[in-house]
């Protein structure tokens, strides 16, 4: 599911990865049996119980056939959290690092040239055997025919914003993944001892804060502030001052190095005409309010109002499982993360601080950030990484 990132959105079959990949890590799970679940898979497996539940409020078969996208993906990362709970003879945290630089390089590089091809689409194999009728869904035409970057020219602007957004549909998406990698980015570096391995990781790093800066992305900013304060307090509770100090300073010139950059200016600018911040106030009004008809099953899927011309349960992943799974699926999901912080909180060490940011950072960015497939595996999966460790005496390399 990981090492393959790239392949799978070249040949366009990303929306069906978890389902396959679920079902094949499931079998050998039942076939293995002597299963254990860590803090957290029961959490999960209630919060999908509860949103099968909410089945009853779908319409059409339309509105069904989204529904079960949706819960499907759950659970197949609800099953790759278990699986690598239950793999700790041969699955190590140095996999499941190898496969987060494989995303993330895959972001960094499709990034870079969503920049330089704004208005590119790749014709992936898929476009050409789905049938055309298929086509004219968002969703799978976005799969099938993917594009590099979203180009916006709202009026006033002197000239478009290009945003990167491949391999995901939307810039917010990339920004998220972005967001929630490149902390653990640097935790790889620390962890190398090959010279050379650090110089290409560097220089990485170096490159992606360039199509980081193009989504002029508010969000994105706000979650790398998010995790970094809460490594630095990590470092800070443990005793470790010089640390965290040292946390806090590399924020503090990554700021600079941003101002300098001109990206804030670059999202003032958007902002001035683009009102996104009065537009999303707007959304989260009435997805409040639509919600309140139906607290406890919630409407099962997002849903368009016409007087806005935006999906209601969009634009943030905690107004999605609110609408959708009424006020009680938001509850589960928050007590998913609780859980997962609580029981592994004294868990030691940069490794352990790191993903447990993943954590944190979620929990306080889905407010105004949706939650993809890929950036939920990564959440689940580090969940997943602290809570073994957590079971396993405290060693979260093992």
């Amino acid at each position: 599911m990981l090492y393959g990132f790239p392949v799978y959105w070249i040949t366009g079959v990303s929306l069906f990865v978890p389902l396959f990949f679920g079902t094949v890590m499931a079998a050998f799970m039942v076939l293995r049996g002597h299963l254990r679940a860590v803090p957290g898979t029961l959490c999960w497996a209630a919060l999908l119980c509860w949103i099968a539940v909410c089945l009853v409020s779908v319409t059409d078969f339309l509105q069904f056939a989204e529904f079960t996208q949706r819960l499907s993906d759950l659970v197949a990362v609800g099953i790759s959290a278990a699986y690598y709970a239950n793999a700790r003879e041969t699955l190590r945290l140095p996999h499941l690092l190898r496969g987060f630089i494989v995303i993330w390089t895959t972001v960094v590089v499709l990034g870079v040239l969503a920049t330089q091809f704004p208005n590119f689409r790749l014709t992936t194999p898929l476009a050409y055997i789905v049938p055309r009728s298929l086509l004219n869904n968002e969703v799978m035409y976005e799969f099938a025919m993917p594009r590099l970057a979203e180009v916006q020219d709202p009026w006033g602007a002197e000239e478009p914003f290009v945003r990167p957004a491949a391999p995901f549909p939307y810039t917010n998406s990339w920004g998220m993944a972005y967001a929630l990698l490149t902390p653990v980015m640097l935790l790889v570096w620390t962890r190398l001892s090959s010279r050379p391995k650090k110089f290409l990781l560097a220089l990485a790093l170096a490159v992606s804060v360039y199509p980081a800066a193009q989504t002029s992305n508010r969000g994105m900013l706000i979650a790398l502030v998010i995790f970094a304060l809460f490594v630095a307090a990590r470092f800070v509770i443990a005793g470790s001052v010089r640390t965290a100090l040292g946390v806090l300073s590399l924020l503090a010139a990554s700021t600079a190095a941003a101002a300098a950059a001109g990206v804030f200016s670059s999202i003032s600018e958007r902002q001035a005409v683009s009102h996104t911040t009065s537009g999303r106030g707007e959304i989260y009004r009435e997805t409040f309010e639509k919600t309140l008809q139906s607290p406890v099953v919630g409407w099962a899927t997002p849903s368009m109002d016409p007087s806005i011309g935006i999906a209601l349960g969009t634009q943030g992943y905690a107004w999605t499982l609110m609408f959708c799974y009424g006020f009680l699926g938001l509850v589960l999901f928050y007590v998913f993360l609780s859980r997962v912080l609580l029981a592994t909180w004294r868990l030691a060490g940069t490794t352990a601080y790191v993903l447990q940011g993943i954590v944190a950072t979620v929990g306080c960015t889905i407010w105004f950030y949706g939650l993809g497939t890929t950036q939920c595996l990564i959440l689940v999966l580090a969940a997943s990484a602290l809570a073994r460790a957590a079971v396993d005496g405290g060693d979260i390399d093992g």
